[in-house]
């Protein structure tokens, strides 16, 4: 969008005009209510940290070994003592694995390890990508409303040869959007999904205008997390952000609109897209 836009759309949720561009300097956002994503206290000053994992001799990434359990838990200054879980059940098509590590008044963090090679030599690796991101738009990193990493680990095995990459983030509380949609629909709740269809437009908005119109790649209610105890709202699984795709953020959520309503009926996907452009429109001044 234009900068005078970027200019409006960050002063109308707390951050100053010059934080609409690129890499400026993001503040923390203050709460803002029932109205959006709530500030709460988070560390988002950190940038992304490139670091090495080293494997060992058995050249796969396991935290069950004590070594590398060791050297880890050190890398990301939890205890000895921190708890590392296996997620169970569906980790997402394109992830090797995916681990919660837990410790007693600190943040839980994701650990998530993926492929360290490119599909083909003109796409980058999610991890590249990020690193990418962190030098185009540094503020990104630092904004609540996006589940980007902090650190990532370049996961060194046997000869020095490079086996994974291990993304870490920050665990986003609450659930996912989709799950929250089913619990609401079967209650017969549909004002409140509509009311925050309608907000979920306008922190796309928001997003678009900061970031320079750069879209999310693959924006659906499945990658979107709500808490509603704190009625905050959180983009996850940002590793295509910015990667070219045929369809942009607002059409793809829109056909993921149209799946979903298989589920319930046609009338869902047809109220859903209303409230959620609308949310959109008004917070672009259209």
């Amino acid at each position: 969008c234009s900068a005078a836009a970027g200019a409006q759309v960050a002063q109308q949720h707390g951050y100053p005009a010059a934080a609409a561009k690129s890499g400026a300097p993001m503040m923390q956002r203050p709460s803002l209510g029932a109205g959006g994503v709530t500030g709460r206290c988070h560390s988002f000053a950190q940038a992304l940290e490139m670091l090495e994992l080293h494997l060992g001799s058995e050249n796969t990434f396991n935290p069950a070994r004590p070594a590398l359990r060791a050297q880890l838990l050190e890398k990301l200054q939890r205890p000895q003592n921190a708890s590392i879980a296996a997620m169970q059940g569906f980790r997402g098509g394109l992830n090797e694995g995916v681990w919660f590590v837990t410790c007693a008044g600190q943040e839980d963090l994701v650990l998530k390890l993926v492929r360290c090679r490119r599909i083909a030599p003109n796409i980058l690796t999610e991890a590249e990508n990020f690193q990418k991101l962190s030098r185009e738009h540094a503020n990104a990193f630092r904004d609540p409303l996006l589940a980007l990493p902090f650190k990532i680990f370049s996961c060194v095995g046997r000869g020095g040869m490079k086996v994974n990459d291990l993304i870490v983030m920050r665990r986003v509380p609450g659930e996912r959007l989709a799950e929250w949609i089913a619990r609401k629909w079967h209650t017969a709740q549909l004002a409140h999904i509509w009311q925050l269809f309608e907000r979920l437009g306008a922190r796309l908005a928001e997003y678009h205008c900061r970031y320079c119109e750069v879209q999310h790649g693959d924006f659906q209610p499945s990658n979107i997390f709500y808490d509603e105890e704190t009625d905050d709202l959180c983009f996850i699984d940002m590793g295509g952000m910015g990667v070219p795709t045929t369809e942009t953020d607002i059409e793809h959520f829109v056909k993921s609109l149209n799946l979903l309503s298989q589920s319930y009926d046609q009338q869902a996907a047809v109220e859903g897209e209303f409230h959620f452009k609308q949310g959109y429109q008004r917070a672009r001044g259209r």
